[in-house]
């Protein structure tokens, strides 16, 4: 989802919903909800609460803090009230692993949420499988995170290389095309997605050139010249457009003609603004539904906007994330946390806010979907999802 957003993060239009959602201060509990006689239970929520990112940070804590409040709302007499903690990482690796510690050592902490950056989550995954500490992942779309088999680690997004599986198997439905490119820098960031790209259309017998540039002295020109001349049917941009919306303008000022596929990294409000008339006809690959097609979310949507501004892509995946540490928490129906970390282990189905998820052994969905988007207008108009799914309408 910003250096640290593009690389390692899930970023599905984290402003794409709005370019500056509104924001509360950060506190460790929600709302008075009267004398809490079943106990409290206890949500962690780590990520950048002071820094350049800050705003994101917030936006997955207010996402959480909704969820708490909706759940304390409704809760019994004897049911336990649910409260929320904030950890600040300053999105480094040192401050992440520093309250990572204070999140495991914390016994009345029943299960954390966070971070925001994958390469830093993944350097803390130890710290929390030593402490059976259950792990939602809400926004992190690194690969790396769910290959080492910890079973109390669980990732929201769909992963980069499934991503660009789909988006490839997307493509080759709609256009039937005879070759393919795409394009990755030499970053964080779009390697994994350009491979599930490359890798589906090789599958299918489609003739694919995966292309790697720099990403600190890209020459566009250069890199244009090579799809110019290769003419290929479908062009894929794996990357973020802070980074790689250059390419654009250099693909149209040559005259190509053909489609153009984007991973998330450009379902951003900068795609239009500095590339507006580029980029009619784009299409974008995200895990991130069209919320106003959900009817079960609408009175979610309206009462998270009353409270904190439109619900970003960053909110509502903070907000799946603590519908599913607290259902979690009342299956476990114990105060300890490796009841929760079962809990979220069991192949269950989990209804939140972004859809109905399950998880499998690597603690990836089962099933995982994205979402098209294509700019019409100068405007982000949605197209359908990778597979159907029931959770929309369309």
């Amino acid at each position: 989802m910003a250096r640290m957003m593009g690389r390692g993060t899930f970023v599905g239009g984290a402003a794409a919903a709005t370019a500056a959602a509104a924001t509360l201060p950060v506190s460790a509990a929600t709302q008075d909800y009267g004398p809490p006689l079943g106990g409290t239970a206890n949500i962690a929520v780590i990520g950048p609460f002071t820094g350049d990112q800050i705003r994101l940070g917030e936006q997955v804590a207010n996402g959480v803090r909704a969820a708490i409040d909706d759940a304390n709302r409704i809760h019994g007499t004897l049911d336990r009230v649910f409260l929320l903690r904030t950890y600040d990482d300053q999105g480094t690796l040192a401050s992440a692993l520093l309250n990572a510690g204070f999140v495991c050592d914390d016994e009345s902490m029943l299960c954390a949420i966070g971070h925001l950056s994958g390469r830093i989550t993944e350097q803390c995954l130890s710290t929390y499988v030593n402490a059976h500490m259950p792990l939602i992942v809400p926004v992190s779309t690194y690969d790396r995170l769910t290959t080492h088999g910890y079973a109390n680690v669980l990732r929201l997004p769909t992963k980069d290389s499934t991503e660009g599986n789909l988006a490839a198997g997307s493509a080759i439905a709609e256009l039937k095309p005879k070759s393919a490119m795409v394009f990755y820098q030499d970053g964080d960031y779009g390697i994994d997605v350009a491979a599930g790209f490359h890798d589906r259309m090789l599958r299918e017998k489609i003739e694919s050139k995966a292309i790697r540039f720099a990403w600190d002295k890209p020459d566009y020109a250069v890199v244009a010249k090579l799809a110019l001349d290769a003419k290929p049917d479908v062009i894929y941009l794996a990357g973020i457009v802070k980074d790689m919306g250059p390419l654009v303008t250099q693909l149209k000022a040559g005259g190509y003609k053909g489609a153009l596929y984007a991973s998330q990294g450009f379902f951003d409000p900068l795609t239009l603004d500095k590339y507006k008339a580029d980029v009619e006809g784009l299409v974008v690959s995200t895990s991130m539904p069209p919320l106003n097609l959900a009817p079960s979310d609408y009175r979610i949507r309206s009462d998270f906007q009353q409270k904190y501004g439109p619900m970003t892509p960053f909110a509502a995946f903070g907000y799946a994330a603590g519908q599913m540490a607290i259902a979690a928490v009342r299956r476990a129906g114990a105060a300890d946390r490796i009841a929760v970390a079962r809990a979220l282990g069991i192949q269950s189905s989990f209804d939140t806010c972004v859809g109905t998820l399950q998880f499998g052994s690597t603690g990836d969905p089962i099933d995982p979907n994205v979402y098209f988007y294509s700019v019409k207008d100068a405007k982000w108009a949605y197209l359908r999802s990778a597979h159907p799914s029931s959770f929309i309408l369309k």
